[in-house]
């Protein structure tokens, strides 16, 4: 008896480690600056490498605690995983071959005396900071968390406040009112306007010193537009899946303001992969809402991104009508969408779709419970498949941009995805499986494209902007093998023992909607850790649904 009561202390002491270790990684985490946008990459690395360190050498303490204490009960398990798991699907596994993918691609490196030293590799000093470390300190926090994660929604209550702040320093510099007045000793502003004009001006000036030629290119509290858009797919994905499936009011009425709010900045990312990424999420909630009778959530979520939309456009003609301005239209979906229009079309359409699926589930309720879902689902999948083929193909056929694959689609990525699919193909056999080192895209590219990389793009590329692609040069077959086999056994693994539980659904959401955008995106430190902390999370909450099923059992 005093055995399993020191168990059960050991549990709590290592979920309140938990809680602290997430409460500053998605709360503190994506507001950390030191001289605004100018180091931002390293600063946010920094942060998340030494808080999660400490995190792992806290929880490495509690974990041969706990060992011991099992030795002394002649236990064979250690609370990693159950039994009845093969241990080839075990995540935990797949992420220690994805961690020795990693070094292996480092050992290349260091043996190689080739493109990159091993120092570079090791920091990833040469791009974005996701060298060799990044990956073992992600690789032992993930093993760590998904070992038992008995979390509740309030801890993504404070990460909705951090993302909803972010979005409004978005908002604002978006529209970049002229608050010069300022300057001026009789000006002083009180009460509320003094909070919405004199804090966001001076407290959050990020784009201060930024050359007028960039300023476009950063915004809110995670520098470059791409990684925002990142970051709008991950906390949208969290928000929407919180509002559609959360019993209780409060948190529907928190998280549809924040996915209201995020249907706003989408436009301002003014980057495709917010849209693709979100949209996969949409689909996939879809998915989950319906077998779980949520559609009226679904369609409202999908009614409050509309109205943020709109309420986007809106703002854009107060720019250009009233404020006489012009705002970055540099293409692509958000160029598209920014019609009045369109805008209100699609309100229209939402709400006259809301109504109908209230009538039909009112009035067919019984006929439609006696479908079987799981069916009805794998046809919908199979017919969003077919309907995609056909598009690419119609859409190639018919000359269409977005369909058409060459060096300048996707503002260049064209170019920078046949030369990395090039350098693989070029590559030794080693270097094919194992890859040329972590961060060793720039020195490649240089090596063998610079001049004619300068004279079509106009500008060095470090990253493939395809995580894949990424991964297949920098790890090799082994590091892209290993991660998306982390992936698909993790998200099995979340899926197939969810309970239908919101905070499983979230983790859900996030991986699918950071894998998505990744297709077109870049990793980095900045918004990259958050796939494998929530990752982490969804393994080690449904592990804790299961470990206390076991013991009321």
């Amino acid at each position: 008896m005093k055995e399993i009561k020191t168990v059960n202390k050991i549990k709590a002491i290592n979920n309140t480690v938990n809680y602290i270790y997430l409460f500053l990684v998605l709360s503190v985490y994506p507001v950390v600056f030191h001289n605004y946008y100018f180091d931002i990459t390293k600063t946010r690395s920094d942060f998340f490498t030494a808080v999660t360190a400490g995190y792992i050498a806290v929880g490495l303490v509690i974990f041969l605690f706990e060992l011991f204490i099992k030795y002394r009960k002649k236990e064979k398990t250690f609370g990693i995983s159950d039994s009845k798991e093969i241990r080839w699907t075990r995540p935990e596994m797949w992420m220690a071959f994805f961690m020795l993918s990693n070094f292996f691609a480092y050992m290349v490196t260091v043996t190689d005396g080739g493109f990159i030293d091993s120092k570079t590799a090791f920091y990833g000093s040469n791009g974005r900071l996701m060298g060799l470390l990044m990956y073992l300190i992600l690789g032992a926090m993930f093993i760590l968390l998904s070992r038992y994660a008995d979390i509740k929604l309030p801890i993504y209550v404070l990460f909705g406040c951090v993302t909803l702040f972010s979005y409004l320093v978005a908002i604002y510099q978006h529209i970049d009112p002229d608050l010069t007045r300022f300057r001026s000793k009789k000006y002083h502003p009180k009460g509320f306007k003094a909070l919405l004009e004199w804090f966001p001006h001076y407290a959050f000036n990020l784009k201060n010193r930024i050359n007028k030629k960039q300023y476009n290119i950063f915004i809110s509290t995670f520098g470059n537009i791409n990684i925002f858009a990142s970051f709008i797919v991950i906390s949208l994905a969290c928000f929407i899946c919180m509002f559609i499936f959360s019993k209780k009011l409060y948190y529907k009425i928190f998280s549809g303001i924040i996915v209201t709010v995020g249907g706003t900045v989408m436009m301002i990312a003014n980057s495709d992969s917010a849209y693709i990424g979100v949209g996969a999420v949409m689909f996939f909630m879809f998915l989950l809402a319906y077998k779980d009778g949520k559609l009226l959530n679904f369609f409202m979520s999908l009614i409050l991104l509309g109205a943020g939309n709109l309420g986007i456009v809106l703002i854009n003609k107060y720019i250009s009508e009233v404020m006489k301005k012009k705002y970055d239209k540099r293409g692509g979906f958000a160029e598209h969408l920014d019609r009045l229009d369109y805008a209100l079309a699609i309100m229209v359409i939402l709400i006259v779709i809301y109504f109908i699926v209230f009538f039909v589930e009112k009035k067919f309720k019984d006929k439609l419970d006696k479908i079987n879902k799981n069916k009805a689902v794998c046809i919908l999948l199979g017919v969003v498949f077919v309907c995609m083929i056909v598009t690419i193909f119609v859409g190639n056929r018919l000359h269409i941009g977005a369909f058409t694959f060459n060096y300048r689609w996707g503002t260049f990525r064209g170019y920078i995805w046949s030369k990395s699919v090039a350098i693989f193909k070029d590559a030794p056999l080693r270097n094919k499986i194992f890859g040329y080192g972590n961060e060793s895209i720039k020195a490649l590219m240089n090596t063998y494209y610079h001049d004619e990389m300068l004279a079509v793009t106009k500008k060095v590329y470090d990253n493939a902007h395809n995580e894949l692609l990424q991964y297949l040069v920098t790890t090799g077959i082994c590091g892209v093998f290993a991660y998306l086999g982390l992936f698909v056994s993790s998200f099995v693994y979340i899926l197939k023992n969810s309970k239908k539980e919101v905070i499983a659904y979230i983790s859900l959401s996030v991986m699918l909607g950071y894998f998505v955008q990744g297709f077109i995106n870049l990793n980095q430190p900045i918004t990259t850790p958050f796939l494998f902390v929530f990752m982490a999370v969804g393994v080690g909450y449904v592990r804790s649904l299961k470990k206390k099923d076991n013991q009321n059992d």
